[in-house]
């Protein structure tokens, strides 16, 4: 049997934990997004909370923040990194093996349309 190494999944495990980067990233990847789009889209987030993980997701790498100093006022958009999109496909087994492993156990799951 092979060893998974630990230190990497702990690593990455810290980069997508929390309640909102999950659904956060996968609006992402539909465009980018205003921070008020994204509050709306992620029903039940406070602002400051919000605030929090985009700046987490901003410091890991996998989202940027860009800012179009010329509108008035300031226009500001998030959007996914390069790094960033690499996330998806594995947020996407999350959801397939959390949803598989419900059904085995005859568990209830909220169904949320990220598009």
């Amino acid at each position: 049997m092979s060893k998974i190494p630990q230190e990497g999944f702990f690593l990455l495990q810290d980069v997508i934990k929390g309640k909102w980067k999950s659904p956060i990233l996968q609006y992402l990847d539909t465009g980018s997004k205003r921070p008020k789009e994204l509050l709306d889209l992620c029903a039940g987030i406070s602002t400051k909370v919000m605030n929090e993980q985009l700046t987490q997701l901003k410091e890991d790498g996998l989202i940027e923040r860009i800012v179009f100093p010329e509108e008035v006022p300031v226009k500001v958009e998030y959007s996914l990194t390069v790094y960033g999109k690499q996330f998806i496909p594995l947020l996407h087994q999350l959801c397939e093996l959390g949803e598989a492993h419900a059904k085995k156990h005859d568990l209830a799951i909220k169904e949320t349309n990220y598009s």
